[in-house]
């Protein structure tokens, strides 16, 4: 099943059923968000809430940021969601292991 159409400028509210899935480059965690959660809290657009978003151990912004059609996309062994977009990429950090100097 492809994606629906998405864009930044969406509110929470249009995508309650699914869930956002975000990494910070400090740590090797997975945080789940589910939408609809956020939304119970203010219903931005997702460009504000991506743009607020925080790392709450260095403070810096996830990265990557996944809009998912399910609970996880590949985390804990768990079914495969229907789909995923990204939404914030995965930074290009010249430290990271295989990465050319």
């Amino acid at each position: 099943m492809p994606p629906p159409d998405f864009h930044l400028d969406h509110a929470l509210s249009d995508w309650p059923d699914y869930t956002l899935e975000l990494r910070c480059p400090c740590s090797p965690r997975v945080t789940f968000m589910p939408v609809r959660m956020l939304a119970e809290r203010g219903n931005q657009p997702f460009r504000a809430v991506l743009e607020a978003l925080r790392c709450s151990t260095c403070r810096g912004k996830p990265a990557p940021v996944h809009l998912i059609a399910g609970r996880s996309r590949t985390f804990m062994g768990g079914a495969s969601p229907d789909w995923a977009l990204e939404l914030v990429p995965a930074p290009n950090l010249p430290h990271a292991r295989g990465a050319a100097p």
